[in-house]
C-alpha cells in the first residue's frame, strides 16, 4: 500500500512539473511576442489595432520556433519557411510603408 501510494505521489509529480515547463514555454513566447510587438510599433508606428494581429503573428513564429529550435542547422529550411510566414504575415497587416521599414530594421535581427 506504501508503495503504491508513493507510486501516484510521484505520478503527480511528474504530472505537475511537465505542465509547469509547457506553461513556462507559453510565457516565455508571450513575452517574446510581446517585446517584439512593442520594439516594431516603437519604429514602424503602426495604429493600435494592428497590435493584436502582429502580436498574433509573432506568437505563432515563436511556437513554431521553439519546435525547431534544438536543430537550427538540421532544420534550415523549414526555418526559412517560418520567417517567410512570419513576413507574409506581417506584410498584410502592415501598410507597404510600414512593410519596407519592419524588412529594414528587423528582419535580420
Amino acid at each position: 500500500m506504501k508503495k503504491l501510494i508513493t507510486l501516484c505521489l510521484f505520478a503527480l509529480t511528474l504530472l505537475l512539473s511537465s505542465q509547469n515547463m509547457t506553461a513556462q514555454n507559453t510565457l516565455e513566447i508571450n513575452a517574446e511576442a510581446n517585446s517584439k510587438t512593442k520594439a516594431l510599433r516603437k519604429t514602424v508606428k503602426f495604429e493600435e489595432t494592428k497590435m493584436d494581429a502582429v502580436y498574433k503573428a509573432y506568437q505563432s513564429y515563436g511556437i513554431a520556433y521553439k519546435k525547431i529550435r534544438s536543430d537550427l542547422e538540421g532544420n534550415a529550411d523549414r526555418l526559412k519557411k517560418i520567417d517567410t510566414f512570419l513576413d507574409s504575415q506581417l506584410g498584410e497587416i502592415l501598410t507597404e510603408e510600414q512593410y519596407i521599414i519592419y524588412l529594414k530594421y528587423f528582419r535580420d535581427k
